[in-house]
């Protein structure tokens, strides 16, 4: 990346989704996630010369989304504020409706390092490879946390069920 503006809104097109989701992943409410993204990257903007390779994009911005909404999570905690919940409805079957709630509980009690993956694999449809890229970790860490997450899915479900849960 060469500097220019338009260089830069085109990298801002091609990750303003998963940065969304990075922060998302701290702030577990849409509207706060894209006010993140969006000062992720007038930051990113503004010190685009920190950056040592452009290759490295992706993960640099992941990173200052991490931070921005990692701040914005401490001062909503810090000023009480009763989180939002993000759940557009996925069917007009109250008891289906009922199981989506359930599991983004249980995702949102999951670490966020955990959560940011599930995030970019589920919600965002990456690959491995891609995710790998953003956040700057191993495919086989990627692997990992997306592994250890449906265990800890599965087991509260059980816990919280009867119901049968397939991995």
């Amino acid at each position: 990346m060469d500097g220019d503006s338009e260089s830069f809104s085109r990298f801002c097109e091609r990750y303003y989704s998963a940065i969304v989701a990075i922060a998302y992943s701290r702030l577990s409410d849409r509207n706060l996630a894209e006010d993140a993204a969006q000062e992720a990257f007038l930051v990113a903007f503004r010190n685009i010369s920190q950056l040592k390779k452009a290759s490295h994009f992706g993960r640099w911005l992941a990173k200052i989304s991490r931070n921005i909404a990692s701040d914005m999570a401490k001062a909503r905690r810090r000023d009480k504020l009763i989180p939002i919940e993000d759940c557009d409805s996925v069917s007009n079957n109250r008891d289906e409706q009922d199981n989506v709630d359930v599991v983004r509980r249980i995702i949102s009690g999951l670490p966020v390092r955990i959560r940011e993956v599930i995030y970019l694999r589920y919600y965002e449809k990456m690959s491995y490879q891609q995710i790998s890229n953003m956040l700057g970790i191993s495919q086989e860490a990627v692997n990992g946390r997306l592994r250890r997450a449906k265990k800890a899915i599965a087991r509260k479900l059980r816990s919280k069920s009867s119901v049968e849960v397939k991995l």
